[in-house]
């Protein structure tokens, strides 16, 4: 990402599947534009039909507002504040997941299905599991075994989700008190409302996220999933994502599920 006169940014895939997915970005992008109650992205210079890395790139003007890290968030002591966030935020999701996924020119094919986790499982054995501990493997099977084996998680309706609903992606103004902005549809496309719902889980915590379900109802009847997604899904997406593409976070990741998965003795079959 370049960041010009404090104006404008711009990207550049590092890898040829982000090209493919900047198209994709693009088009989502193009389907939500002046229909979200909070500001996002949009392309003025795109050369996406570029196929070589270095040449593809868009640019957008850079959004108001700044990042609310979780202690900045903690200091929030006001309850009027921490509740129009949630609001502001939930109204977000709403918005974005009421969307038709036909107006969307991406491919219909959803994320998160059940043979899609099916897949994800497969290529961690084959590419995470040689650099995991016994217990890492053991607890990494648990979680995907319990979670695929139990047919009551999949019936949800696909929705337009974001998939990255991270802090580093919600833009806040501070004069305002309020959130403002929601960037890097990067990840975004057809799947489970519940991968938005637990990346705010994992940014603001529980409480956070039973405010925003005031606004948000169908959050109350996602708790299962959101709990997968954030306490393990979302660790082994990324170490996936390292290892593949070997990247230079890729030992602190894997370490990281060693960790976890040696003090954990399984989070989804203690449900």
């Amino acid at each position: 990402m370049i960041l010009v006169n404090e104006a404008l940014i711009f990207r550049f895939p590092k890898y040829r599947e982000g090209i493919a997915g900047l198209r994709r970005e693009q088009a989502i992008l193009e389907a939500v534009h002046g229909r979200m109650p909070l500001e996002t992205p949009h392309f003025i210079y795109c050369n996406v039909d570029e196929e070589e890395v270095g040449k593809a790139f868009v640019g957008y003007r850079k959004l108001p507002g700044n990042l609310l890290w979780r202690e900045g968030f903690a200091q929030i002591s006001d309850e009027e504040t921490v509740d129009r966030l949630a609001t502001d935020i939930a109204s977000f999701l709403l918005s974005l997941h009421a969307i038709p996924v036909s107006r969307v020119d991406i491919p219909q094919q959803p994320s998160d299905s059940q043979n899609g986790w099916r897949e994800i499982f497969d290529r961690v054995q084959t590419v995470v599991y040689p650099r995991l501990t016994a217990e890492g493997r053991e607890w990494t099977t648990q979680q995907f075994v319990a979670f695929l084996e139990d047919d009551d998680q999949f019936p949800f309706s696909n929705v337009l989700r974001h998939g990255d609903m991270g802090m580093s992606n919600i833009l806040y103004s501070a004069e305002q008190g309020r959130f403002v902005g929601v960037v890097d549809f990067g990840h975004a496309g057809i799947g489970d409302p519940a991968v938005d719902f637990a990346g705010l889980y994992v940014c603001y915590g529980e409480s956070f996220l039973k405010r925003c379900a005031r606004v948000y109802p169908l959050i109350d009847r996602c708790w299962e999933r959101i709990r997968f997604y954030a306490d393990f899904a979302f660790l082994l997406e990324d170490a996936l994502f390292c290892v593949e593409h070997g990247t230079e976070e890729a030992d602190e990741v894997v370490a990281e599920v060693n960790r976890v998965g040696k003090g954990s003795g399984g989070l989804w079959e203690n449900r």
